[in-house]
């Protein structure tokens, strides 16, 4: 039971990080902040899911974290980021 759970929580925390790359890649920033904290609460429950010294699974939640903490990077330097305006240019008389 407990491994079918970790293996569902897992692909689901996947696919929420995959998600939420291509929000970050389409500058939607405050759309992948609210989707990021989702994505931490399913990597907690990941967590509570493993079985106690398994590597494999151990190493499965330590890579979603480090993704996670990617994004998040990702996310803070897209919110602070400045757009520069574009310089209206005089037209050619």
């Amino acid at each position: 039971m407990a491994i079918n759970q970790f293996a569902d929580i897992s692909k689901d925390l996947f696919n929420q990080i995959k998600y939420i790359e291509s929000t970050v890649r389409d500058d939607l920033f405050k759309e992948a902040a609210k989707l990021l904290s989702a994505a931490e609460e399913t990597c907690g429950n990941l967590e509570s899911a493993m079985i106690p010294d398994n590597q494999v699974q151990t190493k499965i939640v330590n890579n979603r974290r480090l993704e996670i903490h990617w994004l998040h990077d990702e996310i803070q330097q897209g919110l602070t980021k400045k757009t520069a305006k574009p310089v209206k240019r005089r037209k050619a008389k």
